[in-house]
């Protein structure tokens, strides 16, 4: 089910894109017919899209990347209102060694996870193994974090 609004996001630090180029829009195109095949519920919201999933949401974003080339960004919260400390990036640090898909980061007091795909040849069976690796890690490493760090889960937010 395609759900569409054109609310901002929830999440900081994602600006719409102003550039539409032939190839951003082609890739807008595919990402949304991906989507549909791979997940029940999406929202399109500004330029990118958002997939619900338990305690988080994953967010699909079509972005210019250089002339002629784009990216999909496939983005999770984990937690948000964390702290940063030297203990929390330690801990980020050690789970990027042990990630085959994804790299966590924090930004703004919220931590994620986030993997990259390059637009032109982004592949359906590609984009279904990153989307349900990305929204496992989130949901299933907030517990673990949360009573680590603190915060709050994403959707206690929502």
């Amino acid at each position: 089910m395609l759900l569409r609004t054109t609310s901002t996001s929830r999440l900081s630090g994602l600006e719409p894109s102003v550039e539409s180029s032939r190839e951003l829009i082609t890739l807008r195109e595919k990402t949304e017919r991906m989507l549909e095949h791979a997940v029940r519920e999406f929202v399109s919201v500004d330029d990118r899209y958002e997939v619900p999933y338990q305690s988080t949401c994953v967010i699909v974003h079509p972005i210019a990347w250089t002339k002629s080339r784009t990216l999909l960004r496939v983005i999770a919260p984990i937690l948000i209102d964390v702290d940063d400390s030297s203990e929390l990036f330690k801990k980020l640090s050690e789970l990027n060694n042990t990630t085959i898909f994804g790299k966590f980061y924090a930004r703004e007091r919220t931590i994620y996870i986030e993997h990259n795909l390059l637009g032109e040849s982004v592949d359906t069976l590609e984009f279904r193994v990153v989307l349900a690796s990305i929204a496992h890690h989130a949901d299933h490493l907030n517990e673990r974090l949360l009573a680590e760090f603190g915060g709050r889960k994403w959707s206690a937010h929502a």
